[in-house]
């Protein structure tokens, strides 16, 4: 038996009541959950009644497993009844009392809160504006010939753009440091890929000099032996490589595409530049509108979710860090800052993420948008086609999660469709 009462933004309280019947049944299965575990003189394990289990052991024993699996039992049809209850974080819950006549448990929870959408429609956007530039086009074709770029070695003095080959030796007042040496170190100068002075001292040096160089670590340096450090490395250039690109004509390009000129070649460019231009300025004019819907939204977002969504942008952050050979912890010393720090820094972005999660959810709702059958599997029959399978097949090997990733997809795209033809995109 429970009581419900509904406060403020959603918040519930529940009050649930288990009879000294109920009680016993509970107890009963944690019993059975956990009568493996105890090995009693003159039965087998796991076969000793529980009544001698409670005299061996004390009557309290499956206290904690009966209320856990009271709990999970009573809460979870609670929620199957009162389907206008969608908790966003785990509940609070207090034992209030427990006698002969069972036991009371006080359970809080924060439900999604209200949510009272602004206006939605007739609403006036100005569409992304951009434009494909010759320096663009310039960059893209410099990027296929720094793909084939030659280096050669050259005996001068080492300047900006040039790769030095050098030996170094850090040391800090007299004393070599962990890392901070190494052999036939290949340094792009003018990179930024050493601390800030070092590359520039390296600059005019000739093969075979020896020199020192001095650099002040930053304050904020990950390592904390180095940080604001006063570090001489001693270096040695021994080879110098300049980078020779290639002649910018119409060799170049039949060498690297199909074209048979550079005006043809620019000319491919800047079109594929400019489709890929069109699909971010629709996304840009998509997310103008979306954050302008939001606006006039009004939502008490609880604290509860802003923290949840705060703990999985750290998450994700972290698993970004794992690719490049960073923890967390890293970050920070290089930014000097403490998680708590970065944890309200992201404080603004969860509560709009929030905030815009929940305002296409009830205009989803309010405009019963939904995936018929049919469309989803005219979507993963697209996808199945590229990798050559039909659609029963390739169904079967989709998990749960799988697929409903793909009907959020199309029900996205309705509403992102509905939203533009609703508005005005000038």
């Amino acid at each position: 038996m429970y009581t419900l009462e509904k406060g403020h933004n959603n918040n519930y309280n529940i009050t649930i009541t288990i009879n000294p019947e109920e009680w016993n049944n509970f107890v009963e299965k944690a019993y059975e959950r956990n009568k493996s575990k105890f090995n009693i003189s003159g039965f087998r394990n796991g076969k000793a009644p529980r009544k001698v289990v409670e005299q061996n052991y004390g009557e309290s024993i499956f206290f904690d497993d009966a209320l856990e699996i009271a709990f999970e039992e009573e809460y979870g049809n609670i929620l199957a009844n009162e389907k206008q209850i969608e908790p966003v974080s785990s509940p609070e819950i207090k034992l209030d009392k427990f006698d002969e006549s069972g036991l009371v448990l006080n359970v809080s929870l924060q439900s999604v809160p209200e949510v009272k959408l602004g206006n939605y429609k007739g609403l006036t956007i100005e569409s992304a504006k951009g434009e494909v530039s010759k320096e663009k086009v310039d960059a893209e074709i410099n990027q296929h010939r720094e793909r084939l770029a030659r280096f050669e070695s050259v005996d001068r003095k080492a300047r900006k753009g040039d790769f030095a080959i050098i030996d170094f030796v850090g040391s800090v007042d007299g004393t070599i440091f962990e890392g901070g040496s190494s052999e036939d170190y290949r340094l792009e100068l003018g990179s930024k890929t050493f601390i800030e002075g070092f590359e520039e001292q390296v600059a005019g040096m000739v093969i075979g000099e020896e020199k020192i160089v001095k650099v002040t670590f930053p304050k904020n340096y990950f390592s904390e032996n180095l940080k604001g450090k006063d570090v001489e490395f001693k270096v040695t250039l021994k080879q110098l490589e300049e980078k020779q690109l290639p002649e910018l004509n119409d060799e170049f390009v039949s060498n690297v595409s199909e074209f048979e000129t550079l005006e043809e070649f620019k000319s491919d460019i800047k079109k594929h530049l400019e489709e890929s231009l069109q699909v971010q300025l629709k996304r840009e004019t998509e997310n103008k509108l979306i954050d302008k819907i939001a606006e006039e939204t009004e939502i008490e977002v609880p604290e509860s979710m802003i923290l949840l969504q705060i703990d999985d942008f750290v998450k994700n952050f972290e698993s970004k860090l794992s690719y490049q050979g960073l923890t967390l912890q890293d970050y920070l010393s290089q930014t000097n800052s403490t998680i708590e720090q970065f944890k309200n820094g992201q404080r603004e972005n969860a509560i709009k993420n929030i905030k815009t999660r929940l305002t296409l959810e009830n205009i989803i709702k309010n405009e019963n948008l939904d995936v018929k059958p049919e469309e989803l599997d005219e979507k993963i029959s697209e996808i199945a086609s590229k990798y050559k399978k039909s659609l029963e097949d390739y169904k079967k090997s989709l998990s749960e999660r799988e697929l409903i990733y793909f009907e959020n997809g199309i029900l996205m795209d309705k509403l992102i469709n509905f939203l533009i033809k609703e508005n005005n995109i000038v």
